[in-house]
């Protein structure tokens, strides 16, 4: 079923007023009818089942809510991937992979090795940056869009004030593979926030792995290969998702 993520006020009561930019997806790009049927999500975690109608004078599409639930799609964590600016294609693909596997924040940083060095983000490419995340939100099932944070540098991430509720864990191919169980860490873990730092291409220095530990942030390892750095940032969330949502598992 098509998936739509609407502003609030569009849904007024048991009414749902298409914009005009739906509007015309809906009629001309998906070619639906009147009386299909959609599913409308309000970014607030709450899913919608719409009946479709069109209005040919203002050619506008209106809905009817049928019903209305809670999306299944939302993680019970919230994951805040923290990665490296890159080149345009491997930060596009990093969102909308990560946006399928659950990640709830994207925050990308400037490091000693990013190949990015620039910190402005145009408002063109944030505007598609958003629509990526949108377009793999509404495919994935999830009910809330990932934030897109604007980029900033990676020592100010690791030094943020941190709380009780959060964990900060850094992946580093230079970490030990017996002390820095993931699976051990996540499963002593009972918070409600992780934020995950992935390094650049050539990933992180030694100075920023101990500005890291200096910070509470754990460092651990994604195993005994070298990763490229969009595997990493899809991987990691991957598993951390998957031993929150089945902690008595064993990898």
């Amino acid at each position: 079923m098509n998936r739509f993520f609407v502003q609030p006020e569009t849904i007024k009561g048991e009414t749902v007023e298409f914009p005009a930019d739906l509007s015309h997806q809906i009629i001309h790009v998906l070619r639906l009818k009147d009386g299909d049927r959609v599913e409308v999500l309000d970014n607030s975690g709450s899913v919608f089942s719409v009946e479709i109608g069109f209005n040919p004078a203002e050619k506008l599409v209106q809905g009817h809510v049928v019903k209305s639930s809670s999306a299944s799609g939302e993680p019970d964590v919230i994951i805040k991937l923290c990665v490296g600016l890159s080149h345009r294609d491997k930060i596009e693909w990093v969102l909308q992979k990560g946006t399928e596997v659950g990640v709830s924040v994207f925050t990308p940083f400037i490091s000693s090795r990013t190949l990015v060095q620039s910190s402005a983000l145009k408002p063109k490419r944030r505007e598609r940056w958003e629509s990526i995340i949108r377009e793999a939100a509404e495919q994935s099932g999830r009910g809330k869009l990932p934030r897109l944070m604007d980029p900033t540098s990676l020592k100010d991430l690791l030094q943020e004030e941190k709380s009780g509720s959060s964990l900060s864990l850094l992946a580093w191919e230079g970490s030990d593979p017996d002390t820095s169980d993931l699976n051990e860490i996540i499963r002593g873990f009972y918070g409600s926030r992780i934020q995950l730092f992935v390094g650049p291409e050539g990933g992180f220095s030694e100075e920023e792995v101990q500005i890291a530990l200096a910070n509470s942030c754990r460092v651990v390892s994604l195993g005994n290969r070298i990763l490229r750095m969009e595997t990493a940032a899809i991987l990691f969330p991957g598993l951390v998702l998957y031993l929150v949502d089945n902690p008595l598992q064993v990898l």
